[in-house]
């Protein structure tokens, strides 16, 4: 037999709470109070909104309303004192310490108490509405499309991947509880609830319960239904659920089963009123596991996003550089190295661009990148101009004006390439291969020869050949080759190639002569 923590699914929620963690008593405190958004400030606080705003601007008062009364919040400070030398240092600094050197400090506690207020207890809402408006977003119930049911990744993720400290089942029937004995839990499906936020909720709900297993928290231990021990339990994994809840921007109400336990909480807190710090560090410990297990999910998540967002992006264009002015005179350089010296780049890319006399792109020193001798250096650049130094040969400025790839295959298609760098004749070969592609694509090119042979041709990128042959098995059995002419287009180039084999002899026949012509 086995003691199992959990029931029937909860209701539905309707209250709104913050997305930050806040204390579990503040958090009870806005349940009890009705505040709709869980943000607590001291009364310096409040003052500190009233200083003046940009230019001096004075900005509508903000005050706590009359009447309204604070709420104490404890908090627990430290004080790191070394033993020999009394230095102090930070608690956060003290947690990173090795146990030895841990040894070396004395650490004093030290209780403080703030007294607080709600935004609610304030004038905020009339005074700053732009920053109320912010509050209510931030705080505010998932947007939920009507008819659907609001979902949660990171949780579904981790039942689907089996991310928990045990198996979470998800099952068509009416039970949510987690069992001791076999350790693992089971929640109804998520369409038997009500909203998609109760089903979260009770899963939370059980997910605190797990996470007093004695492997874990160790706060329980196999017991009898209904008894004290039993009773703290569904109290520390109650408040657990809200507070999670709250933590994702979720509306928690308590469930009905669990109310038959409230008087027995409210007597031991009438009894012992430590009862309750006691209970809530019990709740801080198994809410941070399940927080911590579910941000890790969602980081991840977001990760994974991220990265196939990056893979869906469409490529950025490519962009060359042509150079448009080569300055190597003192005359020409000493104004951009004064600049250079004082670190004024950009006034050195506003002298440089003068230099441009607007005249268009010359192929011949035109490139994939701007670097292209050893010692260059990319001074900077914007979206139209860059500026490359080389200090190695007494100092040159190289100004060159960027083109897009297409702008590129635009320039070639009007003057060739007689004269242009190999980059740009990379980027005519290209051309070639894909207009040769798309023929490809429709019907493979072949030449019909006056005796009646057939030769299929091909376009050679490395080489930059027309390659004719017939056709094996193993691909094209090359018999001749011809340079490709860019500054004709792909028809007059195979045109060409056809007038030339045609009055190849061993392609002719005496008697007879057929002319032939290619075809596609």
């Amino acid at each position: 037999m086995y003691v199992r923590f959990g029931g029937r699914y909860g209701e539905t929620y309707r209250r709104k709470t913050t997305r930050r963690p806040i204390p579990s008593l503040l958090m009870l405190h806005c349940e009890k109070e009705g505040y709709t958004i869980p943000r607590f400030c001291t009364f310096d606080c409040v003052q500190r909104l009233n200083k003046p705003g940009k230019d001096g601007e004075e900005l509508p008062r903000v005050s706590v309303l009359k009447g309204e009364k604070s709420f104490p919040v404890m908090l627990t400070t430290f004080t790191c004192i070394h033993k020999e030398t009394k230095e102090k240092i930070k608690y956060d600094d003290y947690k990173n310490l090795s146990n030895d050197e841990k040894e070396q400090y004395n650490v004093y506690p030290k209780m403080q108490v703030f007294r607080v207020f709600n935004v609610a207890q304030t004038n905020l809402k009339e005074a700053r509405p732009e920053l109320w408006e912010k509050l209510e977003k931030e705080n505010g119930h998932p947007f939920v499309h009507e008819g659907e049911m609001f979902s949660f990744e990171p949780a579904d993720r981790m039942i689907r991947d089996n991310l928990w400290i045990c198996p979470i089942n998800v099952r068509h029937q009416d039970d949510a509880f987690y069992s001791i004995s076999k350790n693992e839990i089971t929640v109804p499906e998520k369409v038997q609830f009500k909203s998609g936020e109760s089903f979260y909720g009770t899963l939370f709900h059980e997910m605190g319960h797990s996470t007093g297993a004695e492997d874990v928290l160790g706060r329980f231990k196999p017991t009898t239904f209904g008894s004290k021990e039993y009773s703290d339990e569904e109290l520390v994994a109650e408040l657990c659920g809200a507070l999670t809840a709250q933590r994702y921007g979720m509306t928690k109400h308590i469930k009905e089963d669990s109310c038959p336990y409230l008087k027995s909480w409210l007597d031991n807190l009438k009894e012992s009123p430590q009862y309750i710090k006691t209970v809530l560090m019990d709740v801080k410990k198994a809410s941070s596991m399940i927080t911590q297990k579910i941000d890790q999910i969602a980081k991840d998540i977001e990760i994974e996003k991220a990265e196939k967002e990056k893979q869906t992006e469409a490529p950025k264009e490519k962009m060359y550089y042509a150079s448009v002015a080569y300055l190597q005179m003192s005359d020409d350089t000493k104004q951009l190295e004064e600049l250079k010296d004082k670190g004024d780049y950009n006034g050195l890319l506003a002298l440089a661009k003068e230099y441009y006399d607007g005249n268009g792109m010359d192929e011949q020193y035109t490139y994939s990148s701007p670097l292209q001798n050893r010692g260059d250096n990319l001074l900077i650049e914007d979206q139209n101009f860059a500026v490359v130094y080389n200090g190695s040969v007494g100092g040159t400025y190289d100004i060159m004006l960027k083109y897009t790839e297409q702008e590129v295959r635009d320039h070639i298609r009007r003057y060739g390439i007689g004269r242009a760098s190999n980059d740009v004749k990379e980027v005519a070969k290209a051309m070639v291969a894909e207009q040769f592609a798309e023929i490809m694509q429709k019907k493979t090119p072949v030449f019909e020869m006056p005796n009646g042979e057939v030769l299929y041709i091909n376009y050679n990128r490395e080489k930059d050949t027309l390659d004719v042959g017939s056709a094996t098995n193993a691909g094209l059995a090359v018999q001749h080759s011809f340079e490709y002419n860019h500054d004709k287009a792909l028809d007059d180039n195979l045109t060409e190639v056809n007038e030339k084999l045609e009055n190849m002899e061993e392609y002719c026949e005496a008697e007879e002569m057929e002319w032939g012509g290619f075809r596609r």
